[in-house]
Order: structure tokens, then C-alpha cells, then sequence
């Protein structure tokens, strides 16, 4: 009876100090996890996903309007020695060139993220047609540990000979170990560089409050690079997002994103390029580069 009382304890503490397991934990307090997270990132999960969810067993989705898709999976998670039970995709339907194909991709652990990155089809340079339909991961992506600790790094599309080599995380230049108020714990260098600029993709981008990134940014007249300059905004400038334009460009340095109607704390309003922006939760990656910059200098690494 002693020992039956113990192993009856014992289970409680489990399940008080580890939490539930996945098939344990309710779909409608996911989706209050997931929605609470997503919106350090400004983004959030339409109500006919969260219906759809509900509702089945594996899958969920649910349009926000014609131009934004979002949808919830189980399926096609196998990834080697990763510990991810869900994703979450935000497309942007309006775009022809990467349409549906490309997505922002946030991988969960029951609630707890696990990472955000880009998600795109898998490019065989040999053309090999085992490997069509193939997703892989690349880009700047944000991974956090069991405890929430942050690290920043770039995904890379590598050639590889079979399925699990290509699905598996690739990285390519260094990884930032980002402690409390931006501190640089460590950097990790990669052995393979990156060959392209490591930048974010974003599909689309919710109305709300967003922070400029970077000095100078543009705020142009008209939705586009060319589109005349109304003024330089100066990094941490606070802009509230009116609407997107759905108008997608690549710029050099900054990365994909479609133009945006913002609004000044003056009353002023134009256009920025939506890589120009980092919601109020979203990590401040070039003041994190430019204290892992001061890092590497102070601990001897080299390069960048």
C-alpha cells in the first residue's frame, strides 16, 4: 500500500511539473497558446482555422480573406532528432511568383514554439525526381530551446542524398545565443558560409504596432522601390500598420516582404517595405548582429 501511494505521487509530480502530453492537451487551449505567442509576432490565427481545428483530427485551415492563408498540421513533421508535433503556415495567396509554395512557417511543441522560419520547395540542382515535393526550412530563423532561450540562425538549401539529409536543419554562416535584453551569450560559427543573405520572409503582415528595424528607411509615396521619398525614418521609429498592399519585392539586404501603408506618430503616412519592420515581441536582429559583431571581437572570432 506504501509503495502504491508512492507511485501514485510520483505521477502526480509528473504531470504537475512536465505538463501534459500532446493527445492530453485540449486543441481549444492550443490554439489560446498559439494565438498568445503569434502575437509577439503580429500575427494571429483566423477564427475559421480555429473552427476547422476543432473539428478534425490532424489538419485545420481557414482564410483570413482572398489574398492570406493560414492552416494548422501534424503531417509530414518526421524531422531527425527534432522534438515538433505542429506547424503553422501563413501564405500569401496574392503573390504569383511564390504563392502558396512559400510560407512562414512557426513549428510548435504542443504550445510551446519551437521555431520560426521560411518554409519553400526543396531544389534538386541534379533534378532528381525522388526528392519533388520536398520542403525545406531556410533563411533567418529564430529556434528556442525548452526554456524560451532565443537563438538566431540561417538555414541553408543543400544538396543531399537522401530524404532525411535534406529535411534535417542545415545551417550555413553562425548562430547567435541571445540571453536577457539582447545579451550575446555565444557565437557559433558554421562551417558552410552562407551564400545568399540570411533575411526573413514575410508573406503578409497584420495590422497593429511595428518598430523600424534599421536607419534610413524608406517611406515612400507609392508601394513600390521606385515610389517617390517622403522622408528617412530613423531605427525603433514606431509606425502603426493601416494596411498591406500585397505588392511583393526582393530588395538587396533586406529580404522579401510586400509594401505597407503605415501611419507616423506625426499623422504622416506612406509606404515602407515590410522587411523594414519587427513587431514588439519579434527579436531586434540588427542590434542582436551588431552586439555579436562586438562579441566576436572581444572573444577573438574572426569573420563574419
Amino acid at each position: 500500500m506504501y509503495i502504491k501511494k508512492k507511485l501514485f505521487l510520483f505521477f502526480v509530480f509528473l504531470i504537475l511539473n512536465f505538463g501534459l502530453t500532446a493527445d492530453e492537451v485540449p486543441k481549444s487551449e492550443l490554439l489560446s497558446y498559439w494565438n498568445k505567442t503569434l502575437a509577439k509576432f503580429n500575427y494571429s490565427l483566423p477564427s475559421e482555422l480555429e473552427k476547422n481545428f476543432i473539428k478534425s483530427e490532424y489538419t485545420g485551415g481557414g482564410s483570413e480573406d482572398q489574398n492570406t492563408f493560414v492552416y494548422v498540421t501534424q503531417k509530414y513533421l518526421n524531422f531527425p532528432n527534432e522534438n515538433v508535433n505542429f506547424a503553422i503556415f501563413f501564405v500569401n495567396k496574392a503573390y504569383s511568383q511564390t504563392g502558396s509554395s512559400v510560407k512562414l512557417a512557426a513549428y510548435f511543441r504542443n504550445e510551446k514554439l519551437v521555431m520560426l522560419t521560411t518554409n519553400s520547395p526543396y531544389s534538386n540542382v541534379e533534378g532528381r525526381y525522388e526528392f519533388s515535393g520536398i520542403t525545406v526550412r531556410k533563411g533567418l530563423t529564430y529556434e528556442y530551446d525548452v526554456s524560451g532561450e532565443l537563438t538566431i540562425s540561417c538555414l541553408v538549401d543543400r544538396t543531399r542524398e537522401t530524404t532525411s539529409e535534406i529535411i534535417s536543419k542545415q545551417y550555413c554562416g553562425e548562430s547567435i545565443l541571445v540571453g536577457p535584453q539582447n545579451s550575446i551569450l555565444k557565437v557559433i560559427k558554421h562551417k558552410t558560409n552562407c551564400e545568399n543573405e540570411c533575411t526573413a520572409f514575410y508573406p503578409f503582415r497584420e495590422k497593429g504596432i511595428y518598430y523600424v528595424t534599421r536607419n534610413n528607411a524608406n517611406l515612400r509615396r507609392e508601394s513600390h522601390s521606385k515610389g517617390i521619398v517622403l522622408k528617412f525614418l530613423p531605427k525603433d521609429s514606431k509606425v502603426e500598420l493601416l494596411e498591406d498592399t500585397f505588392q511583393q519585392e526582393w530588395i538587396k539586404g533586406l529580404g522579401t516582404a510586400n509594401y505597407v501603408k503605415v501611419r507616423l506618430d506625426d499623422g504622416g503616412e506612406g509606404y515602407l517595405h515590410g522587411a523594414y519592420l519587427r513587431a514588439p515581441g519579434e527579436p531586434d536582429v540588427t542590434l542582436i548582429r551588431e552586439r555579436a559583431e562586438e562579441w566576436k571581437r572581444k572573444n577573438g572570432v574572426k569573420g563574419k
